[in-house]
């Protein structure tokens, strides 16, 4: 049975299941070391509960380190994950207005429950790289990269999450209320499109050819 020996050599994946097995109220110790070592090893629970008890007492010592996460991980400048080459965001000046925002609404979604939602955290950091041209964030992409980090190496991924999310806490009440300008600046500019009755009728007939009074005020 083969094992990682180290924090960093275990996948995003795999990180996630032992947070939620280590939280879980319901199975006492011996079955979640059980469990522990069926995440690390990918063999069933079956199988580990058939393991010699010398044996397993020793794959238990050798992943003893899942008791005590890093909290200084590295950022990689660049990695692959299922043979994309993955880049992530390490610098908030290249952070998007779209990231920003998608961020912080799944942060929200989240619930306190990073862990949980690592994945779909981090693909909001992290693009596909382009050989040429500049590579961008795509919210259409999120899903895809979501299920790619999945099988990261934490120590190849897991730091940036950190960093953002401290980044979050120092900056959050700036954040939130940049971010509800800019909401409101949408909402208003909603609303005088809908209240423009030229230009919604306009829009509902199928005439292209008129201008919104807005615009012609615009004009004038």
């Amino acid at each position: 049975m083969k094992v990682p020996y180290s924090f960093e050599d275990i996948t995003l994946s795999q990180f996630m299941q032992l947070h939620e097995n280590e939280i879980n109220k319901s199975i006492d110790k011996i079955d979640k070391d059980t469990k522990r070592l069926s995440i690390l090893s990918g063999e069933s629970i079956e199988f580990i509960e058939e393991l010699p008890f010398s044996d397993r007492q020793n794959f238990l010592n050798k992943t003893a380190y899942v008791n005590t996460p890093p909290t200084n991980l590295n950022v990689c400048k660049r990695f692959r994950s299922k043979g994309k080459l993955l880049i992530p965001t390490t610098s908030l000046q290249d952070m998007k207005v779209n990231q920003l925002v998608d961020f912080y609404a799944l942060l929200k979604a989240a619930n306190g429950e990073y862990i949980k939602q690592a994945n779909v955290l981090l693909a909001v950091m992290f693009k596909p790289f382009k050989l040429i041209g500049d590579t961008k964030y795509s919210p259409e992409n999120h899903a895809k990269i979501s299920e790619l980090l999945l099988s990261a190496k934490v120590g190849d991924c897991l730091g940036l999450l950190f960093f953002y999310l401290d980044f979050w806490k120092q900056c959050e009440p700036r954040i939130v209320h940049c971010l509800t300008a800019a909401q409101k600046t949408i909402e208003e500019a909603m609303s005088e499109i809908m209240n423009d009755k030229e230009f919604m009728d306009s829009l509902n007939n199928g005439d292209g050819n008129i201008t919104s009074t807005n615009a012609q005020k615009t004009k004038e």
